[in-house]
């Protein structure tokens, strides 16, 4: 038989028992977007009306041009960069930018994008993030951008490094002739699509796709499947949002 001390020797190990357990974070999320945005005038400079944002909120930015002989940069707002690889240059026909940066409050000044050129239709958009890690830039992993005029736009996949990551394609294109995109890989295999599409001065249009992948990994080569055909050429690039690094918190069983 069990003594009464022993009961309360075993209760109190009971009580002091901790486990130490990691709570994994969100993946970070989609939050909104500023449409797609043309500008048929000789290669006017653009002023960006940013979508709905919060404190922390990751914002990104892509433009293009049909013209390759310009140059184009971000003024009247601080804190944006060029994410690295851009611009990016498809054949003489178009080229791409893309730039980010973390709000640092709900209403971040409208950016302006400086052309240096003269010719072409201009076009952007801007799509933002929330739940990114803060401390260090949020795109753990950043893939090659690519230019292309194939249908499907078929994208060299990444390697996530952490778990709960999100990823994601960025896509705009030279045409509106489709109304829709799909975009499938082999982990994550299925993507949330958003399209949208202007047909200012020669038309153009713009996909952002999307999924959170739970453990860090390949992804496998990416597809965006145009719902009608090519878009006349397109520009894209694949990244890894992190989310905020994990939390441990003592867990006490009894």
């Amino acid at each position: 038989m069990i003594s009464h001390r022993q009961q309360v020797v075993r209760y109190l190990l009971a009580v002091l028992l901790v486990t130490v357990t990691a709570w994994a974070a969100t993946a970070p999320s989609y939050q909104a977007t500023s449409g797609i945005v043309g500008d048929a005038d000789p290669h006017a400079d653009m002023t960006v009306t940013l979508p709905a944002h919060a404190t922390g909120d990751i914002l990104y930015l892509m433009a293009f041009v049909r013209d390759v002989d310009d140059t184009a940069s971000i003024t009247t707002a601080t804190g944006w960069a060029a994410v690295t690889g851009f611009p990016a240059d498809r054949g003489t026909s178009a080229r791409y930018w893309l730039w980010w940066k973390r709000a640092a409050s709900g209403s971040e000044t409208n950016p302006v994008i400086d052309f240096s050129g003269t010719t072409g239709d201009s076009y952007y958009v801007v799509w933002t993030f929330r739940g990114c890690i803060t401390s260090e830039t949020p795109h753990e992993v950043l893939g090659t951008p690519t230019t292309g005029t194939a249908d499907p736009a078929s994208l060299t996949g990444i390697t996530s490094l952490t778990d709960n990551s999100l990823i994601v394609v960025l896509l705009m294109g030279e045409d509106n002739n489709n109304s829709a995109c799909t975009t499938t890989g082999t982990n994550p295999a299925d993507y949330t699509e958003l399209y949208d599409e202007t047909t200012t001065g020669a038309d153009a249009m713009s996909c952002l796709s999307y999924a959170a992948r739970s453990t860090a990994g390949a992804t496998g080569t990416i597809s965006v499947d145009f719902n009608t055909a090519v878009p006349v050429g397109w520009g894209a690039v694949v990244m890894a949002l992190k989310p905020p690094a994990q939390r441990h918190q003592p867990m006490v069983t009894d």
